[in-house]
């Protein structure tokens, strides 16, 4: 039985705009779900990339949203996203390859 997502109230919501300019969506929270296998194995191979390529591809991964989603969020809601959906992984995860 899969868990619930863990829900995160953005602290800056984000306006997705179409191609005119009009916003077409406002994201206030996140659902960020426990990682299948396949998608924690992208995440440990984005690690080799570096920080911003591991934390895009984790909170990308965990909350199913396109990365030109994460990367309107704000840095603060970036981090407390990675932090939330790294301890799905159940242990402290570096957040670069050195």
């Amino acid at each position: 039985m899969s868990k619930p997502p863990v829900p995160y109230k953005l602290k800056h919501p984000v306006d997705l705009k179409g191609a005119e300019g009009a916003t077409i969506e406002t994201i206030r929270e996140l659902q960020l779900r426990r990682l299948s296998g396949a998608s924690a194995a992208l995440v440990l191979d984005a690690q080799a990339k570096g920080a911003g390529s591991f934390m895009r591809t984790l909170v990308c991964q965990s909350a199913q949203i396109p990365p030109s989603t994460f990367d309107q969020l704000d840095a603060e809601d970036a981090m407390a996203a990675m932090e939330i959906a790294s301890g799905f992984f159940g242990i402290a995860l570096p957040t670069s390859s050195r």
